[in-house]
């Protein structure tokens, strides 16, 4: 830790190319922040839409560091933690609008947790509906669940599943993953535990970091006391079949890095059949519907992309 000046909280931003959604949440971050000592650190992604010109001129106040290439989620943030003077770091994408009081409410709870890794709170989509965000560590039965019986089509709140949308998020628990747009993470846990493994481009970070705290004695927790918008996925719809497949990727890595070849192994076999099962119903609906069908062209090559990736092992 950065002994200079030592404060309670340091954020962590990261941002690739959504200067609008950047300018939104450093608004949010200002007049929200009323208890708590802080610094905001963006780590802008090598952006090409004036996002980094725009922490300058607007925001002055906060540091900015630029990578001067693409790096991945977990590595950009490693740069902030690197340089944060917080007792706390809290992880944050650029597309989050913080609500009153929600930072000072989760450091405030924070300081009173000894053996705290991780926390997460309540994460609200624009509409204000909740956008489920906490994980189960990931299993080959449940792999095999999922494979089977899509989240669309059947049995999409069952508690097999690896997201946790058969619980409302309305009490304080703990959980074996919160979603990495926003992790609250003490100082002394990350001095213990360490910081993001740059293996994990995007995906997978978040479930290798509480599965680290979690070997450390450390609890990751969720609290329903302090709630944040999160807008999502604006970088990865940009590149959805490509998000696609390094997510697949990532979860072979953490399966090789938490649970051995062999798992891993059983795990890309679910892999294939979940994408030969997506790929013979795409399929069919080619043939109903038409070849012209461009919703089917797009799943199918997404489908069969995987396919080659779970195959091989690798992206």
């Amino acid at each position: 830790m950065n002994e200079r000046s030592p404060m309670d909280v340091t954020l962590s931003i990261v941002n690739t190319n959504n200067r609008d959604l950047l300018r939104t949440c450093l608004a949010t971050v200002k007049r929200t922040v009323l208890r708590t000592s802080y610094e905001v650190i963006v780590v802008d992604n090598n952006s090409d839409d004036g996002s980094a010109q725009m922490v300058i001129d607007e925001y002055p106040e906060f540091k900015l560091v630029q990578t001067g290439s693409r790096d991945g989620y977990g590595s950009c943030h490693n740069r902030a933690i690197r340089e944060a003077r917080g007792r706390f770091v809290l992880i944050l994408n650029e597309d989050m609008e913080m609500l009153d009081g929600a930072i000072d409410r989760m450091v405030a709870r924070a300081r009173e947790l000894p053996d705290l890794g991780v926390m997460g709170c309540r994460i609200l989509n624009p509409d204000r509906t909740l956008q489920h965000s906490c994980f189960n560590f990931p299993t080959l039965g449940q792999e095999l669940f999922e494979a089977v019986f899509p989240y669309t089509l059947t049995f999409p709140t069952s508690p097999l599943r690896s997201k946790m949308y058969h619980w409302n998020h309305d009490r304080e628990r703990p959980v074996d993953v919160v979603v990495g747009c926003c992790m609250l993470i003490p100082r002394t846990a990350l001095d213990k535990a360490g910081s993001f493994d740059p293996q994990f481009f995007v995906y997978s970070e978040e479930h290798d970091m509480c599965m680290r705290m979690r070997k450390a004695g450390l609890q990751v927790l969720f609290t329903p006391d302090a709630e944040m918008v999160h807008y999502g996925g604006q970088t990865s719809k940009r590149m959805s079949l490509r998000m696609a497949l390094v997510q697949i990727d990532s979860r072979m890595k953490f399966f090789r890095k938490h649970h051995g070849l062999l798992k891993t192994f059983a795990f890309r076999l679910i892999l294939l059949i979940g994408a030969l099962l997506r790929s013979v119903g795409w399929a069919v609906r080619a043939l109903l519907v038409g070849r012209r069908d461009p919703e089917s062209r797009a799943k199918l090559t997404e489908y069969w992309s995987s396919l080659k990736v779970a195959a091989a092992g690798r992206l």
